[in-house]
């Protein structure tokens, strides 16, 4: 499934051994929103505690990509970790305050503020 493979980058992130960087780019819809789910579930199996998503190239999301992101949130929590979501564009944060998930996402204007955000 290369489209997935494409709409996520998973990077490391320094100094933080039990985080990672999670790149979003183009969309987050019905078509790749289980897989790629899945594919960062899988993270928190080792010492993952700690994503930070960065949306700035995420293009567009639907309530089933949001719903992916909230199971997501909710695996995270279940571990005892933390989920953060940055640079979210208007079209995105427009969908994820319509569904009322700002409430439930830990959201950050930067990249930079969620990373400091970790200390």
């Amino acid at each position: 499934m290369n489209e997935n493979q494409e709409l996520l980058s998973i990077e490391s992130i320094e100094n933080c051994p039990s985080a990672r960087l999670l790149r979003f780019v183009g969309d987050l819809d019905s078509t790749n929103a289980e897989a790629t789910s899945n594919r960062i579930v899988e993270l928190l199996t080792g010492d993952v505690k700690i994503l930070v998503a960065d949306f700035s190239r995420l293009r567009y999301i639907n309530s089933t990509g949001l719903g992916a992101l909230l199971f997501v949130n909710k695996k995270v929590k279940g571990v005892g970790g933390v989920f953060k979501v940055a640079n979210v564009n208007e079209n995105v944060l427009e969908i994820i305050e319509i569904i009322g998930a700002d409430q439930l996402l830990e959201i950050h204007k930067t990249l930079e503020e969620a990373l400091a955000s970790l200390d």
